[in-house]
């Protein structure tokens, strides 16, 4: 048996990923009458852990409407990409669309979470 090549033994299986495919995001109408897509993504994941460190799942499970400060700076981490400060977001909820912000987080949360493998295997993923 001969000796087997740096290459050979490194060889990487890999695993299969499939990118670019999310769940259906949920849209919210924000105060300046444009809807926007809420999901998180790597990059909000990422603004999410550099302001929350540590805590940022727990920040996630946080949402419930009564933090003002929370729904502000987490929907801020989802639009970042779209060039608003967190102020201006903050601008863009008011009293009459705060609940449907919450719901559309809530629901962004829920749908970023990977399916169980129990859930995979009985929908035959």
């Amino acid at each position: 048996m001969g000796k087997s090549t740096k290459a050979e033994i490194m060889k990487d299986e890999g695993v299969k990923v499939v990118l670019g495919k999310m769940n259906k995001p949920k849209k919210v109408e924000l105060a300046d009458g444009k809807e926007y897509e809420i999901k998180f993504d790597l990059n909000s994941l990422c603004s999410l852990q550099e302001k929350f460190g540590d805590d940022a799942l727990k920040a996630l499970s946080g949402i419930d409407g009564s933090d003002f400060k929370l729904i502000r700076t987490i929907l801020f981490c989802v639009l970042e990409h779209e060039g608003l400060t967190e102020k201006e977001v903050g601008s863009l909820i008011d009293m009459t669309n705060i609940s449907s912000v919450v719901e559309a987080l809530s629901l962004a949360i829920e749908n970023s979470a990977p399916e169980s493998e129990e859930t995979q295997t009985e929908s035959g993923k």
